[in-house]
């Protein structure tokens, strides 16, 4: 199996692809990437620009997905137009659906001679003669079946049950399992909602120093944490509380989105905005909390700082 393997050779071929899990590693970025804005540093930069490279690479290649190629002498995995692994027709000894658990993880996975291509929670064990690979895909059956071309007959059942074998159908069982299921689900909506008390919160932050603060908010920060951009007491509360809105926004409609579309991903996407709503708060908290204790000083024998802490002694 070349890489210019004549078109008539292929019989198929399947992209499963990582949508969500790209739009979940892009968020992961927003975080770092404010807080470097908000108090930059060299080190930090630095930091984040290895992080945005190797983040940007892992969001490219969940969009893209895996491509699974199946010709007349075996099956090909690629990503990003580079072969990842050839499973010669012959070396395939059986295959069969089984469930993926999430704490087994996605992207390329495995050790030496098993290898997982997997962005979802269904995967078709394939076991060959040197070793185990897992394809990914949101309907399986597909893959079995394309399997089912190459291979000239069915494996399928052969080795491990498929899921179908393994399912009970008791009905006792699928009622608990529904019952498991809805609680888990009620639980993720408040979870979810309970995200936005981080909007009221900074806003009565806001509201309770609004008095106190100064005409020109000190709102950006350098690496000493000394103020090196301002902002109109207008500017900075709209600014501070609008990018919050936005990010719940946005992090409801994935998170929701999540739950329904790939349960398996929800309760990271759940992880992940909590970590940076949590991040957007603190800095307004510190926004705030700054402004409050710090007035206009000058010295003249250290020069004009517009903006040093002022220490309140009794």
């Amino acid at each position: 199996m070349t890489r210019d393997t004549w078109q008539s050779d292929v019989l198929a071929e399947e992209t499963h692809s990582g949508g969500l899990w790209s739009l979940i590693l892009l968020l992961a970025l927003i975080g770092p990437a404010f807080s470097v804005a908000l108090v930059p540093s060299t080190p930090a930069r630095v930091a984040l620009a290895v992080a945005g490279v190797i983040g940007l690479g892992a969001i490219a290649m969940a969009a893209a997905g895996f491509q699974y190629r199946f010709l007349r002498d075996g099956v090909e995995v690629r990503t990003l137009g580079f072969k990842l692994r050839s499973i010669p027709k012959q070396a395939i000894v059986s295959y069969s659906i089984e469930p993926w658990a999430f704490i087994r993880g996605y992207g390329i996975r495995g050790i030496g001679s098993t290898r997982a291509y997997v962005w979802g929670n269904k995967v078709v064990h394939i076991k060959t003669s040197t070793g185990e690979v897992y394809l990914g895909h949101s309907d399986p059956e597909k893959i079995v079946h394309e399997l089912d071309r190459v291979t000239g007959f069915n494996l399928a059942g052969a080795g491990e049950p498929t899921i179908d074998a393994v399912t009970t159908h008791s009905s006792g069982t699928h009622q608990a399992t529904v019952g498991a299921r809805h609680k888990s689900g009620s639980w993720f909506l408040v979870l979810t909602c309970l995200m936005w008390v981080a909007l009221p919160i900074s806003a009565l932050e806001y509201w309770d120093g609004w008095d106190s603060f100064p005409p020109h908010m000190a709102v950006h920060f350098d690496s000493s944490f000394r103020p090196n951009g301002f902002a109109s007491r207008e500017t900075a509360v709209i600014t501070g509380l609008g990018i919050m809105g936005a990010m719940l926004v946005l992090f409801t409609v994935v998170c929701l989105s999540a739950r329904a579309w790939k349960p398996e991903a929800a309760w990271v996407a759940l992880l992940i905005s909590y970590i940076v709503v949590a991040i957007l708060w603190y800095a307004n908290h510190s926004i705030v909390k700054f402004n409050l204790n710090a007035q206009p000083a000058h010295s003249e024998l250290v020069g004009s700082d517009p903006w040093l802490p002022v220490t309140h002694t009794s």
